[in-house]
């Protein structure tokens, strides 16, 4: 409980961050320093490295067997959901290729085991935090968290993190493992200056139910030791020393928001159809295959949009076609006889085995990525074909291509398609011969051509995260110019619109699965323009069913109409907040 008395005579700050995990708690700050781990450089003696290489060894298994507890742990108290998350930092610290590149460092340069850990996961860290992909930066925490723990058994310094009393814990970053442990400890909250929404820590946060707010700067700084905190992990905010006013609106929210979730959850299981009775898809978006008990929990209807990458990075070498298609099939078999939309690797050779495949380039986003790099790398790609076509044995699996610029790109790929068919029937491997086959709309080129891709396609999946990044020629990671980037951009739904229209002539099915399918302000004007199905991350999906069997088809039908007149980016937004507010404000918690 706050103290009446902290409130009434310190100063309340408000801090923004990223809203990791939904809920409203209170309670007494605990800052979790760590320590920098950034040991002074020791260059050794020619005759000391192999010492060095066997205590870097050492403390390699000491943190695998640290990890393994804590995983199995997991699996008594909290079952194996939150396990195949540690189980996947398992695979990261068994990473060979890490781990030779230390051994290298200290041989070739001399370097000390805790100098040549520090390096080389470092590089690694800020290698990851220079991609595009969300998915990608966010592993550059699991990294971080794997140097810390090793660098700390070099030192023989203690692991872990121990809580005298419930309280919210700030802290610069927390490992899945520590985020378990501080569960056990009666955690209130987390509150972090790094990590992103799909970082491991924030999907266990999630599946624990504890609020998290990540992203949050100079939180650490801020914040100090007998401080009161009101963590906000539904709308990103984490408030130190709330005024009393504060506290009362927050206990008012709090009791709104648990009753609200618990209806949401239980409203979520029934089909989004709206008042008058259009029946609108809900797919999920999933990078793991842990996150299944989590789309089930919230009603999705099926997933529109697999990301593959995560099976192939981290790895000395690239998965098997049978290591895939166990995955695939677990998915398809679990979802059936909803669809399940498997996107083939879209990702650059730099980010596979830099070793084998290290390129630099000046451009990534516009560059040998994607499909580009999977129709030069054919046996690569062909192992993933088959590995799609063997899990489609009920006949719910479809295939997704990404970063289709071109006709012939379609055209290969359909080859490479029909080679991987007649490589299984040679086999005599069973398979699924009847899959859907479509393709991510998320150049402008695809657009201008939407009419003649559809008779090439069986479906469109439209891709709103990079179509506006190169729509409006905006890296949305580039602070100075993020503020131009937004999907409510009037070109961007006049394209929108021409592939829907386009999709609807050759009477394909066109959905979304982008950023824009999980704004709940855009929900009523994707309806208007004409889709009924869209894909957004599993945590949003009961809040978009619920706007949708809210909404009056008949009423919004022509806000596409009206949207389209208006001439900015800005007059779109604000007619939309406007739009929405009249008609589903009583559906979410302000």
């Amino acid at each position: 409980m706050i103290s009446e008395r902290n409130v009434r005579h310190k100063r309340e700050k408000v801090l923004i961050g990223i809203a990791a995990s939904p809920g409203i708690n209170f309670g007494p700050c605990f800052i979790y320093k760590e320590p920098a781990w950034e040991p002074n450089l020791r260059i050794i003696d020619k005759a000391d490295v192999e010492k060095e290489i066997k205590k870097f060894r050492r403390s390699v298994k000491k943190s695998q067997s640290y990890l393994k507890k804590a995983a199995h742990e997991t699996v008594d108290f909290y079952g194996k959901d939150i396990f195949h998350i540690l189980d996947s930092q398992m695979a990261l610290i068994e990473d060979t290729i890490f781990l030779n590149e230390v051994e290298d460092v200290i041989k070739n340069e001399f370097y000390d085991a805790a100098s040549a850990t520090y390096r080389v996961f470092r590089n690694k860290r800020d290698h990851f935090l220079q991609l595009s992909d969300s998915y990608f930066r966010d592993r550059a925490f699991d990294i971080q968290n794997i140097k810390r723990l090793i660098i700390k058994n070099i030192l023989g310094k203690p692991v872990g993190i121990r809580l005298k009393k419930p309280a919210i814990v700030i802290a610069e970053d927390l490992s899945p493992g520590d985020t378990v442990r501080l569960h056990r400890q009666s955690v209130l909250g987390f509150a972090t200056t790094v990590g992103g929404k799909n970082s491991h820590t924030a999907i266990v946060a999630r599946s624990l139910g504890v609020p998290a707010v990540v992203g949050v700067d100079e939180v650490t700084k801020i914040a100090k030791k007998g401080d009161n905190i009101i963590l906000d992990g539904t709308h990103g905010k984490v408030i130190i020393n709330p005024h009393k006013e504060t506290v009362r609106k927050y206990q008012s929210d709090r009791k709104i928001y648990i009753s609200f979730e618990k209806e949401l959850l239980e409203e979520s299981n029934v089909n989004a159809k709206t008042r008058d009775g259009k029946r609108i898809v809900v797919q999920a978006n999933i990078e793991f295959d842990e996150e299944l008990p989590l789309i089930k929990k919230v009603g999705a209807d099926g997933i529109g949009l697999f990301r593959t990458e995560g099976i192939f990075i981290n790895r000395e070498a690239l998965p098997s076609e049978d290591e895939q298609y166990e995955i695939y099939s677990r998915i398809a078999n679990h979802v059936y006889p909803d669809k399940f939309v498997i996107r083939t690797l879209d990702i650059g050779g730099d980010k596979i085995l830099p070793e084998i495949m290290n390129i630099q380039e000046r451009n990534p986003n516009l560059g040998w990525r994607a499909i580009r790099f999977c129709l030069d790398h054919g046996e690569c790609f062909l192992s993933q074909l088959k590995a799609i076509l063997r899990a489609n044995s009920k006949g719910n699996v479809q295939i997704l291509i990404p970063m289709i610029s071109s006709l012939e790109e379609v055209r290969q790929v359909k080859q490479h398609l029909e080679e991987a068919r007649l490589m299984l029937e040679k086999e005599d491997k069973p398979f699924g011969a009847d899959i859907e086959f479509g393709i991510m709309v998320e150049v402008p080129s695809v657009v201008f051509l939407a009419d003649f891709f559809a008779r090439e396609v069986d479906f469109f999946s439209i891709g709103t995260n990079d179509l506006v990044q190169y729509n409006l020629a905006v890296d949305r990671g580039n602070e100075r110019v993020a503020y131009l980037y937004s999907h409510f951009h009037p070109s961007v739904l006049r394209m929108i619109k021409q592939t829907l229209d386009a999709g609807r002539k050759a009477n394909i099915p066109v959905s979304m699965c982008g950023e824009m399918a999980a704004d709940p302000i855009a929900i009523p004007l994707l309806l208007s323009m004409g889709f009924d199905r869209i894909s957004a991350t599993h945590a949003i999906i009961p809040e978009i069913k619920k706007i949708i069997r809210g909404i009056d088809f008949s009423e919004c039908k022509s806000l596409f109409q009206r949207v389209s007149k208006l001439e900015t980016t800005k007059e779109v937004s604000e007619y939309l907040s406007r739009f929405f507010e009249k008609r589903f404000k009583d559906l979410i918690v302000n």
